[in-house]
């Protein structure tokens, strides 16, 4: 098998579990991120050598850093920086960047899901500014639900915005089948 199979099947079956744990238990655990980083530098120095290694550390080096850059100031979890020097390692250092601008939009695009949940943001804010649509939701069940002091502080997922960009960028690749993507 080539080296874009191996590294697809790292990413399709380190990222859906990644995606679980982070919405499960809102973390993203080591036993999760380590093995993905030796599997991914392995697999790389098995077919490349050692410009494999170059590159899948450089790619373990900037995905983390394109993370933190496109966060906005907003300081990400360690585990999500963990996982993202795991997508790095996996997908070298072009694709990863890429696959961390594709994880920032989908990010983006969760975050606006996530406020306009009970007690977001956007739950509170749109009644404010729109009363005719805030009269639709009078008879909704949850109306009167109590949420809890900080329940609207809760951080979102991220872990869920980079499985989602690591795979789609992965299944782009692979369906333009460009080598230059794998570097």
């Amino acid at each position: 098998m080539s080296l874009e199979i191996w590294i697809s099947i790292l990413i399709v079956v380190a990222m859906p579990l990644a995606m679980f744990t982070d919405l499960s238990a809102r973390r993203i655990p080591n036993y999760l991120t380590f093995p993905l980083v030796v599997a991914a530098i392995v697999t790389r120095i098995q077919f490349q050598g050692w410009p494999g290694l170059a590159l899948a550390l450089t790619g373990a080096f900037l995905a983390p850093i394109s993370l933190v850059i496109l966060h906005g100031g907003k300081r990400p979890g360690m585990g999500d920086l963990k996982l993202a020097v795991g997508v790095g390692a996996a997908l070298g250092p072009i694709t990863a960047v890429v696959s961390m601008l594709a994880t920032a939009l989908i990010g983006g695009a969760l975050a606006l899901v996530w406020m306009m949940r009970p007690g977001g943001l956007l739950s509170e804010l749109i009644p404010a500014c729109f009363p005719r649509v805030a009269a639709l939701g009078k008879n909704s069940p949850d109306n009167g639900a109590e949420q809890g002091p900080n329940h609207a502080l809760e951080t979102m997922p991220y872990g869920v915005a980079i499985g989602l960009g690591a795979m789609l960028i992965m299944g782009v690749r692979l369906w333009t089948d460009h080598d230059v993507w794998f570097l």
